[in-house]
C-alpha cells in the first residue's frame, strides 16, 4: 500500500444535543511518517472485515463537489466536504461527531478513503498550530472507526459500470446523513451481487471437504434457503462453507469483485445454483444440476436420451389430449 496524502478535521458534537463547532486543519500529515502510513493500513485491514454495501454517486453530494475526481486538491475539498457534514449533522440530535479521516492511497488500485473516527477521552489528537501533533495520531482508535466509505478511483474513472463506492456499518447502521452526505445511488442490485456470487463459484478454491463446483453451488443454495428473507450474508456463508468468516471476502476484495457483503439471493438467481436450463428448437430442460451429470440424461450417437418412466408418462397423456382435441 502506498499513501499518497492523509489530513484529518474535526467536528465536535455530542449525541442528544444539537449544534456542532469544527476544527479544519490547514495542513496534510507528512505520509512518509509510519503513524501516519499506520492509519491508513489499520483502516483498511478493520475495513475488509466489515460488512460492505457498493454504490455509484448520486448528482449530489461529493459528486456536487468534486469536478474531477482524477485531479483534486485533497485538502481543499476535505474542508469543504467537513463543512458540509458539520451543517448536516448540527441538528440531528443522535448524531456525533468525531475525526474525518481523508486519504488518497493505492493498493493495486487507486483509492480516495473518508472515515469517521470518534473521539474518546483516551484518543484525542493534539492540535498544534494550525494542525495535529503528529505522535497523537497513534492514539486514533481508527480499528473501530463509526462509519467510513473507500471509493475507487480507478473504477470511477474508467469506463466500467462496476459500483465504485463501498460503504461499511462500523459497530452500528451506516447512518442515513453519511450517505446523504456522501451521496450515493441507493437503488438495489442484487442480480449484480447474484451473479457475482455465481461467478465467484466457477474460480474460488474449493473448500476440502466438496468435491465440485456444481456441489458447491447446491451448497450455498441450501444456505440461502435457510436465511431469513433468502439474505446471503457473505461472511457467514463464509464460515459455513470454509470456516472461515473472512475467506470469500478477501477473494472478492483480492479480486476486485463488485458485490455486496449482503443481499437476497431469491427467484430466478436462487434457482441456477441448484437447477441448470437448456433451451433449442422450442424444447426446454430444466433439472438440477446433478440430473445432467447422472445416467437419466445421457448423448448417444447424437441423440438425447433421457431416463424417466414418469417423464414418459406425462409426456403421453399431454399427447392423447392433444389428439382428443
Amino acid at each position: 500500500m502506498k499513501v499518497k496524502s492523509l489530513v484529518i478535521h474535526e467536528i465536535m458534537k455530542e449525541a442528544k444535543t444539537t449544534g456542532a463547532g469544527i476544527f479544519l486543519s490547514d495542513e496534510l500529515l507528512d505520509v512518509t511518517n509510519p503513524k501516519v502510513s499506520k492509519i491508513v493500513t489499520s483502516i483498511d485491514s478493520s475495513f475488509i472485515k466489515k460488512s460492505i454495501k457498493r454504490a455509484k454517486f448520486s448528482e449530489d453530494g461529493f459528486k456536487k463537489e468534486v469536478e474531477d475526481f482524477s485531479d483534486f486538491d485533497l485538502l481543499e475539498i476535505s474542508k469543504e466536504l467537513t463543512k458540509q457534514l458539520k451543517l448536516s449533522i448540527q441538528n440531528i440530535s443522535g448524531a456525533k461527531g468525531g475525526y474525518l479521516v481523508f486519504t488518497e492511497f493505492t493498493y493495486s488500485k487507486d483509492f480516495l478513503g473518508v472515515f469517521l473516527v470518534r473521539n474518546t477521552d483516551g484518543t484525542k489528537l493534539i492540535q498544534s498550530g494550525s494542525g495535529w501533533d503528529i505522535n497523537s495520531t497513534e492514539y486514533l482508535n481508527v480499528e473501530h472507526f463509526a462509519m467510513g466509505a473507500k471509493i475507487n478511483l480507478s473504477v470511477l474513472n474508467s469506463t466500467s459500470d462496476d459500483r465504485y463506492i463501498s460503504l461499511v456499518k462500523g459497530n452500528t447502521d451506516i447512518a442515513g446523513y453519511f450517505e446523504k452526505w456522501i451521496g450515493i445511488d441507493d437503488s438495489k442490485q442484487e442480480n449484480i451481487d447474484a451473479q457475482a456470487l455465481y461467478d465467484l463459484t466457477n474460480k474460488i478454491t474449493l473448500p476440502d471437504d466438496i468435491s465440485s463446483r456444481d456441489e458447491l453451488k447446491k451448497k450455498i443454495f441450501d444456505y440461502a434457503k435457510t436465511q431469513p428473507s433468502n439474505t446471503v450474508n457473505l461472511n457467514t456463508l463464509s464460515e459455513y462453507i470454509y470456516n472461515d468468516s473472512d475467506y470469500i471476502q478477501n477473494y472478492c476484495n483480492d479480486n476486485d469483485i463488485d458485490i455486496d457483503s449482503e443481499f437476497k439471493l431469491k427467484g430466478a438467481n436462487l434457482s441456477k445454483f441448484f437447477k441448470a436450463s437448456v433451451k433449442a428448437d422450442d424444447i426446454e430442460i430444466t433439472a438440477p444440476r446433478s440430473i445432467f451429470s447422472s445416467d437419466k440424461i445421457r448423448i448417444v450417437n447424437g441423440k438425447l436420451i433421457i431416463n424417466s418412466t414418469e417423464l414418459i408418462n406425462q409426456i403421453e397423456n399431454l399427447k392423447n389430449m392433444n389428439d382428443d382435441e
